[in-house]
């Protein structure tokens, strides 16, 4: 036991030491300030050895990655080279995501894959965007990289870094991060291969099927002390098509078997590919149901393909949740569909036990995580390219806990860092005039969701493209058991004379001097009734401007002492709570968060 304790450690750093390697060499802002990357290592099993590190929805299926470079070239892979892959049609999450996969290779014989994920700034769209969720099929998702030798020797085919660089907007931008993710794969190939010398081949060999056996053996025991049976939900998310007018449905069904130690998730009951680029992959399908299960099963299940193992997955090809059927579009896979999916999963856990599961986080990006672009005058008019994470939060409620603020997605699950200011205002010619709180936008609930964001950025003396994809206006996060949805995706442009005008969820819109973009970003749901709510932690909300004095009295019930700050008229929030107990019990409408409405 010691000895897999040490490996598994050696093998969980090295993976850290990859990720620390991108984030120091990554050129873009998406990289170096917002950390949308992520690592790992397989074995030439294609287990996983540890999905721990990174981002969620990129780990748990980037096994994927060396199956394709395993269907595709056969033995023919050899020391010395690299596989770049960005198709969702071969294993990969979508096409802003750039994985390149190093086979490693110790005393002649191939014992991993060194693997590096990271999302470009630029991937030659046709518009100036990394998302497409308006795109019709794959042909307008602009460069794709089917898993193709990148490295030969360890030196580029050049013919394939001209392509790239010949079909992005940003040629030497691209190939700074490409050096970057490179140099996160050559610096896990070299610390692999000290650890099979340091250990000898055959005992790794040993330890990664002993170790991928102990996570399934502790991934069946969890199962074990799960509650069985099978339950099935349907969501909504916000549709324009004519198809789906009440939105479009997002189903799954789970089921848990204790007896078996197994899990099963089902999706084939979901819609047909859609012609729009939120379709997901079976990348994001995969890493989704992964992620949702393990961020309710406990922290002690070790995060590699043998816990895995104990998951099934029931997907269908051309579903929109499912594997997508060629050609459909799917640039936004990581983003919307899987948002709601993964959040859709954890709720479910819910319906099991009270004392599970979660609420929904935000559906989409909101609007201050756009794609930026343009030229910039403070640099002799020089194009730039980006994407920026400002108020990307709406952590969900769940069991004895508040949602934590700075959560992002269910894709993310707070691994994608929130940009700073100050380096967004470097890096592109905008001013953040705000980012902020938006009271009253997490769902209320015994546990809160946490708020969403209020974001306005302005142009300096530029005129500057945003476009963003979002979702959750018309169908903001749920909550669960009682809670309160979170406030919804808004956003509005302000042109010079000061006039508003609001913007489409899947916004493509120009900023120039004297113009301003506002953002409203989703708060997450709510867990349980706001009416069970420790007034002391309402009346705390109210203090911190989280909350309002009028929701903290019409939708938690809670009274506050009117010349004391944060304290609780006990004796009058007992008397409201019991009067809305009773409103409740004849189906009298409760307050919820309001549309929002700009002045």
């Amino acid at each position: 036991m010691y000895d897999m304790l040490v490996l598994r450690r050696r093998f969980e750093a090295t993976i850290r030491e990859m990720a620390n390697t991108l984030f120091r060499a990554g050129r873009s802002g998406v990289l170096n300030t917002a950390h949308d990357f992520s690592c790992s290592v397989t074995d030439a099993k294609l287990q996983t050895v540890s999905a721990a590190v990174g981002v969620p929805i990129h780990v748990g299926s980037i096994h994927l990655v060396p199956r394709a470079v395993v269907d595709k070239f056969g033995t023919d892979v050899h020391p010395g080279d690299c596989f770049a892959n960005n198709s969702s049609y071969h294993g990969n999450t979508h096409c802003a995501d750039l994985t390149l996969c190093s086979p490693v290779f110790v005393g002649g014989k191939l014992l991993f894959y060194s693997i590096a994920r990271a999302h470009l700034a630029d991937v030659g769209f046709p518009v100036p965007t990394t998302y497409g969720p308006d795109s019709r099929d794959y042909y307008q998702e602009g460069l794709m990289l089917p898993c193709v030798r990148i490295q030969r020797d360890g030196r580029d085919v050049q013919e394939v870094i001209d392509i790239c660089k010949a079909n992005i907007r940003a040629p030497e931008q691209f190939y700074g991060d490409y050096l970057a993710i490179l140099a996160a794969v050559r610096t896990g190939e070299k610390r692999l291969q000290a650890i099979a010398e340091a250990y000898g081949a055959d005992a790794i060999v040993e330890f990664l099927d002993r170790y991928q056996a102990y996570g399934e053996s502790m991934m069946a025991d969890a199962i074990r002390g799960l509650p069985g049976g099978k339950v099935a939900r349907e969501v909504r998310y916000d549709s324009d098509l004519p198809q789906y007018p009440q939105g479009i449905p997002v189903r799954a069904s789970m089921e848990i078997d204790p007896a078996e130690g197994r899990l099963t998730i089902d999706l084939r009951d979901n819609v047909d590919n859609l012609p729009l680029g939120i379709n997901m992959s079976e990348a994001t399908v995969v890493g989704s149901c992964y992620s949702a299960v393990m961020s309710m099963i406990g922290k002690d299940v070790p995060r590699c393909s043998g816990a895995f193992r104990r998951i099934d997955i029931l997907m269908r090809e051309g579903a929109a949740v499912g594997k997508p059927r060629f050609p459909a579009a799917t640039s936004a896979a990581t983003t919307n569909l899987t948002h709601i999916l993964t959040s859709h999963l954890q709720a479910l856990f819910a319906d099991f036990r009270a004392d599970l599961g979660a609420a929904y986080s935000t559906i989409g990006q909101p609007a201050s995580a756009p794609c930026i672009s343009g030229e910039d005058s403070r640099k002799g008019g020089k194009s730039f390219y980006n994407q920026i994470i400002l108020g990307f939060w709406s952590g969900p409620a769940l069991h004895g806990h508040d949602g934590w603020l700075t959560f992002g997605s269910a894709g993310a699950q707070g691994m994608i860092a929130q940009s700073s200011v100050e380096v967004v205002e470097q890096q592109q010619p905008v001013l953040v005039e705000k980012l902020e709180i938006r009271i009253d936008s997490g769902g209320a609930g015994q546990w809160r969701g946490s708020p969403g964001s209020e974001c306005i950025i302005r142009s300096r003396k530029d005129t500057l493209r945003l476009m963003a994809t979002s979702a959750g206006r018309d169908h903001p996060p749920p909550g669960v058991l009682g809670g309160g949805h979170g406030g919804g995706n808004w956003a509005w442009k302000i042109d010079a004379e000061g006039q508003r005008s609001v913007l489409p969820v899947s916004m493509d819109t120009t900023i120039g001097p004297g113009e301003a973009m506002v953002s409203y970003g989703c708060g997450g749901g709510g867990f349980g009734a706001p009416s069970q709510r420790d007034p002391a932690l309402v009346a705390r909300d109210v203090q911190d401007g989280w909350v309002s004095h009028d929701a903290a009295r019409a939708v938690y019930g809670v009274v506050l002492k009117d010349r004391q700050p944060g304290t609780v008229d006990m004796p009058a929030t007992r008397a409201l709570r019991d009067s809305l107990a009773a409103a409740e019990s004849t189906d009298a409408p409760r307050a919820a968060i309001p549309t929002p409405i700009l002045a």
